[in-house]
């Protein structure tokens, strides 16, 4: 299933000539399967489950976006500080999602969540770098 994933999300990454909107809405519903198959959501859950999943989603990328990135000559000090900053705002985010997930996830399966969609983000940043790394090799 890990397999599978990947090569979704390779492929996914490696459709250049896709609309951004497109690709964006393609990444997020292959993250709601790979959740979905490993909190073990059932199908009377999935419906209550992916608009909450949507905004927590939305609201994560565009903390990301907005400043995660390094900024022109920001010394090594002032880009660890903006970065711990940003952490310490999507916790925030994490903390106000919890007690909307636990309206319609388990609490095994909340537990979970936060675990299994750092897991996703990883390998998603993986395949993001990697690429940049064999550029500059």
């Amino acid at each position: 299933m890990t397999r599978i994933l990947l090569f979704v999300f390779s492929m996914m990454f490696s459709l250049s000539a896709v609309g951004q909107g497109s690709l964006n809405e393609r990444l997020f519903q292959a993250k709601v399967r790979e959740l979905v198959v490993r909190l073990h959501i059932s199908e009377a859950q999935r419906p209550k489950f992916v608009p909450v999943y949507r905004r927590y989603s939305e609201e994560m990328l565009a903390l990301w976006n907005s400043g995660g990135g390094r900024r022109g000559a920001a010394s090594v000090t002032e880009q660890t500080k903006r970065r711990m900053l940003l952490q310490q705002q999507a916790q925030g985010i994490r903390m106000k999602y919890v007690d909307e997930l636990a309206t319609v996830l388990t609490p095994n399966q909340v537990e979970r969540f936060f675990e299994v969609e750092s897991i996703i983000q990883k390998k998603l940043m993986e395949r993001k770098v990697r690429p940049q790394l064999n550029e500059k090799r």
